[in-house]
């Protein structure tokens, strides 16, 4: 609270009359940075401060006239909860006549805008000790709110355990993952010592990092073990301020206990090492060794030759025989290989060859030579291996990454940085910012080397520096007890400039270090098993002993901790389905007879569930040809296999479903090559003349547009349009000629079938033959016609005898008046009414008759418009009525005004006419769904009998007679014809003396 009215020096007042003691007083009190304002014994404010409306954002006449703790302003506490009336502070001092401090609350005014007090209200007294009103002083505390808030929602982003120490080593804060992993008694943490809490910390390295900390004033990092209870080892990062410690720790017991188990689980790698060898000989790679003197290949392996497309072995082979099958634009690169090997020693390199079939494949090869006691190469032996599906997975993958090489900003889990030639960050961004004592905001604008210290800097400059020279370049490296990994790349402009780099750096701590090592050691050394393997065997045959990797000993139940994981081939023959046990068996046998090549696909049980293998070998044999050694390799293969069944499977469901269409389909390739075409098809067209080649050929279909009867061009057809990547949903009519010398009417629809890149793949569209639904169309359109005319020449035939009874009816009346007695008189009466009744429903009739021959073309029409052309009609029925139209806005639709503005015109002569004895009362609404207007005509009449809601839209249908009601009964009939027309829909819901709903859908203008 503001302490600049505490002080006042008395002489301020002494030399000055009342009037100016008031005025140097209001002058202080507005100078004041705190809000002043005193109430009455009412509670009405009699003074205010400048400050004091500024901060409730009102002028001093609103304070007066609202009072400052009326519902005017809205008053929540310091958790956001609105207060009440009676725990507002202002009102609590007058109502209680007790004074409140520091009271903290929220005030929201007129603006919207809230703002947070702390409040000191105190009661005054006048001279008889009674109530005679208050003094209040607040402070605007928001900003305050504002950094404590901020403060809260840092710390609650912290993952890691937490606390803070003040310089007395007392805990200022815990959260809820410290509290977690060391306050194990739960008494709480925060205000207490850390020496006295944990007493045994303050003989350990924790007090003399934590003390040099303090008096150096730089971060440390260290690991400890805490003993028992806790039983645990922390890492702790400690990070000293002038007013103490900030220190985050995490429990790395874990880490500590797979650094322990190092030793041993490199000795199983050294024991899998030479297993894994074998493996390495029965995979797909091929071997071979070259005497240097002799020019011979004395060693092949069978698998080197097939890579070369011979399925038997080559009588010789040498390095020519090699060179003669490398692709003729590797081949000068091949031989300098080469001769870089004559000085290195080895090689190593991935070419084209072709193999003798003129298929082009990839290949990996590398090798080393034998020197002699000279020095000088005498025998080379080397491995090739085809990689050709691996090369073209790193050539898509290089092709992707030159597209999409700038990653996203917004990079989970790490770091994301620009820099340019100057090494000054440009851009800094990433969730990684929340684990380093770094800022984005502190990176950018600032050089490199100003940001990180020396030894992180010596580390990442390398990377920084081979992106900005146009190489990627990857580091690991150890920040803030973090490990991180960091890739930096190029920028490059359109000219393929570098014009800045770009990092990426992701926090790798939490992976399994040395089983990543282990997995990786396996993979370099599993060289040669594809994708997917689950395992690798060795079968030892004249001991009959199976010896597994650990994989396959988990699949088969054999105890992976034995070293030799032992099991007889029986055993492993038993988990192969008995459907195929007996073919396997057999090619097992074959193998080992023959010493030769193994392979089989085959399934197996594994916990019950049945799963596809492969299973790849070559059994070694001595040199009388006993079988010896059958190593090998198994793959996993079940994803694919169940692919492979239901592609198949759906195949076929397509193909069925594709013949038994009712339509037509014809498929086309991007080229436009018709591809397909189903038997519909073929029977419209007359024959199967789809064997067609391009676009270009599509000139021997004949036919004419149907509604124009223009000729149909080649870009006109309905594929050509597909393959150009239109989908043709409004559907293209022809006039065919068919093959067979037959005239047809077709209706096609299209659409085109895209790749992964958006680019039409396939065109498929479907002929529909409407040959006799157009000539029904056309019998019915005449067969309307002649209607039309016979309601015409009907009801201009009845209208004239009618005119002619009407006209001598009223003669009679006129002249023979006198001489008619009352039923003459009424007689004459009746015959007059019959007769306008007769003649009204003729017009109905025509009218009725003409709703789809006469209307108009539609075109968007404002219903609103129509509406009020309705009303006005209609004034005089309306006034004479007492009625009351209510309307909501109206939308604009696609249709007929003059049809429908006699739509609404029946409706509302309707709504009025049997409203009953009240004066009518009628809403119209609108409503829409999809591209459908639903619109609503409401009254609260006599209603309608639910089960008479259909026969009321029947021509001459009513369900009140002649003498209760006027009308001809074709009034709703009409409106349903009209509302057909439009595409839609009416319908009346109503109950008797309840009213009742006329409801009817139009389409939306487009």
């Amino acid at each position: 609270m503001s302490e600049r009215a505490r002080n006042v020096d008395g002489t301020f007042w002494d030399d000055a009359n009342d009037s100016e003691s008031h005025q140097r007083c209001r002058t202080l009190l507005n100078a004041i940075d705190d809000g002043i304002v005193v109430v009455d014994a009412d509670g009405g404010p009699t003074f205010a401060n400048e400050r004091a409306t500024d901060i409730l954002d009102c002028s001093r006449d609103e304070l007066s006239r609202l009072g400052v703790g009326t519902s005017h302003w809205t008053f929540f506490d310091e958790s956001g909860e609105p207060l009440e009336q009676a725990e507002i502070p202002f009102n609590r001092v007058v109502d209680r006549e007790k004074p409140v401090s520091e009271q903290t609350l929220g005030v929201r005014g007129s603006s919207g805008e809230r703002v947070w007090l702390s409040v000191n209200g105190a009661p005054q007294w006048d001279q008889n000790d009674e109530f005679d009103g208050a003094v209040f002083v607040f402070e605007d505390v928001t900003d305050q709110r504002d950094v404590e808030s901020e403060l809260e929602e840092i710390l609650g982003r912290v993952t890691d355990a937490f606390y803070a120490l003040d310089e007395e080593f007392r805990f200022t804060h815990v959260n809820e993952r410290a509290e977690e992993l060391i306050d194990f008694e739960g008494e709480g943490l925060v205000g207490r010592h850390i020496w006295e809490a944990f007493e045994w910390a303050g003989d350990s390295v924790i007090r003399e990092e934590y003390e040099r900390a303090m008096e150096t004033q730089n971060p440390t990092s260290f690991e400890v073990y805490y003993p028992e209870p806790l039983d645990t080892w922390f890492e702790i990062h400690v990070y000293p301020s002038t007013t103490g410690l900030s220190v985050y720790f995490r429990d790395v017991t874990d880490r500590k206990e797979r650094e322990s188990e190092r030793a041993e689980l490199l000795r199983e790698l050294r024991e899998s090492e030479q297993r894994l060898q074998l493996a390495l000989e029965a995979s797909e790679m091929g071997t071979w060794e070259l005497d240097l003197q002799t020019r011979e290949s004395p060693a092949r392996s069978p698998r080197h030759d097939r890579i070369f497309g011979y399925e038997e072995p080559l009588e010789g082979w040498d390095f020519e025989a090699f060179l003669d099958h490398v692709h003729p634009d590797d081949r000068e690169r091949v031989k300098r290989r080469f001769e870089e090997a004559f000085e290195t020693g080895t090689w190593q390199f991935e070419c084209r060859i072709l193999r003798a079939d003129g298929e082009e494949r990839v290949i990996a090869a590398r090798g080393e030579f034998t020197v002699d006691s000279e020095g000088e190469p005498v025998r080379a032996a080397g491995t090739v291996q085809d990689v050709t599906e691996r090369a073209e997975r790193e050539q898509a993958l290089e092709e992707s990454e030159r597209r999409y090489r700038t990653l996203a900003e917004y990079f989970p889990n790490g770091l994301v940085t620009l820099f340019d030639h100057d090494l000054e960050y440009t851009l800094a961004a990433g969730l990684g910012f929340d684990r380093i004592p770094v800022e984005p905001d502190s990176l950018e604008g600032r050089q490199f080397h100003d940001v990180w210290p020396d030894e992180t800097a010596a580390e990442l400059e390398p990377a920084f520096q081979a992106a900005l020279e146009g190489e990627e370049a990857s580091i690991e490296l150890e920040y803030a007890g973090r490990e991180w990994v960091l890739h930096a790349v190029p920028i490059t402009d359109d000219e393929g400039d570098v014009f800045a780099g770009m990092t990426m750096a992701q926090d790798i701590t939490e992976q399994k270090e040395r089983e990543q090592y282990l997995e990786n050691a396996k993979a370099q050394l599993e060289a040669a098993t594809e994708a997917g393997a689950v395992g690798t065997w060795e079968w030892h045959v004249p001991e009959d002993k199976l010896i597994v990797s650990g994989s396959l000993a988990n699949a088969f139940d054999v105890d992976a901790d034995d070293d030799r994981r032992e099991m007889p081939l029986e055993r492993f023959l038993s988990s192969i389905h008995e459907e195929d046990r007996d073919r396997v068996a057999a090619q097992i046998e074959d193998a080992v007879e023959h010493c030769g090549e193994y392979e089989a696909e085959y399934r197996v049980r594994d916990d019950d569930e049945l799963r596809w293998v492969v299973a790849r070998g070559h059994v070694k044999c001595d040199e009388t040809g006993t079988a010896q050694r059958f190593p090998g390799v198994m793959t996993d293969i079940t994803e694919r296999k169940r692919a492979e069944l239901e592609a198949e499977k759906q195949s076929r469901e397509l193909e069925t479903l594709f013949q038994v269409l009712p339509v037509g389909a014809v498929v086309a390739n991007e080229d436009g090559s018709l591809l397909r075409a189903n038997d519909t098809a073929r029977e419209i067209w007359g024959s199967d003349a789809f064997d067609v080649a391009s676009i270009e050929e599509y000139d021997k279909f004949s036919a004419v547009w149907a509604d124009s009867g223009e000729p149909v061009e080649r870009e006109d057809w309905t594929m050509y349009q597909v393959l150009q990547g239109e989908e043709v949903q409004e559907p293209n009519i022809y006039e065919i000629s068919t093959f067979d010398d037959r005239q047809r009417i077709i209706m096609e629809h299209g659409k085109p079938v895209r790749d992964v890149r958006g680019d039409v793949h396939r065109a498929v569209v479907t002929l529909t033959d409407i040959t006799e639904r157009r000539a029904y169309r056309r019998k019915l359109e005449e067969s309307n016609e002649r209607l039309e005319q016979f309601a015409y020449a009907a009801s201009h035939d009845l209208q004239e005898p009618l005119r002619m009874v009407t006209s001598y009816l009223q003669l009679i009346e006129n002249r023979y008046a006198d001489a008619l007695d009352d039923d003459g008189e009424e007689f004459i009466e009746f015959a007059v009414d019959g007769a306008t009744r007769m003649q009204k429903m003729i017009d109905g009739l025509l009218e009725y008759a003409r709703v789809d021959t006469r209307g108009n073309p539609f075109e968007p029409v404002e219903l609103n418009a129509i509406l009020e052309d309705v009303l006005e009609d209609l004034r005089v029925q309306i006034d004479e009525a007492d009625a009351e139209i209510r309307a909501d806005d109206l939308p604009r639709v696609d249709g007929d005004a003059s049809q429908l503005r006699q739509v609404f015109q029946n409706l509302l002569q309707n709504a009025i006419e049997y409203s009953g004895d009240e004066p009518p009362r009628v809403e119209i609404a609108a409503e829409r769904t999809g591209d459908r207007w639903t619109v609503s005509i409401r009254d609260e009449g006599i209603g309608i009998d639910p089960d008479e809601t259909e026969r009321i839209f029947e021509v001459f249908q009513r369900l009140q007679s002649t003498e209760e009601s006027e009308g001809t009964g074709i009034g709703l009939a009409l409106c349903q014809r009209i509302v057909e027309r439009h595409g839609g829909d009416i319908w009346v819901d109503s109950e008797p003396g309840e009213g009742a709903t006329v409801s009817f859908t139009l389409s939306a203008d487009a």
